[in-house]
């Protein structure tokens, strides 16, 4: 399955690293918070959002050793098309 994320819920509304995200709003209005985003698709579901250029990228997850795991765009040539550029909730 794949889920399209069209908003990002940070601690406060200025916060510049993609760990800061707490939960995302999908395109059929529903609200997850981050730590299912990441079950999901450590269980193989898609997530992805549509970049401002109509590009659909694909997020994935990211597990540091001392932290909390998060999710973040997967790396390509464009670097505005990060999960932060998105509205917020």
């Amino acid at each position: 399955m794949e889920f399209e994320i069209v908003k990002v819920h940070t601690t406060t509304y200025f916060e510049s690293n993609e760990s800061d995200i707490q939960k995302v709003r999908l395109s059929d209005g529903s609200d997850e918070l981050v730590e299912q985003v990441v079950r999901y698709i450590d269980n193989n579901f898609e997530y992805y959002f549509t970049s401002r250029e109509g590009l659909k990228t694909k997020v994935e997850t990211v597990h540091p050793a001392y932290s909390d795991p998060y999710i973040r765009t997967k790396a390509n040539q464009i670097t505005s098309d990060n999960l932060l550029s998105l509205p917020r909730f």
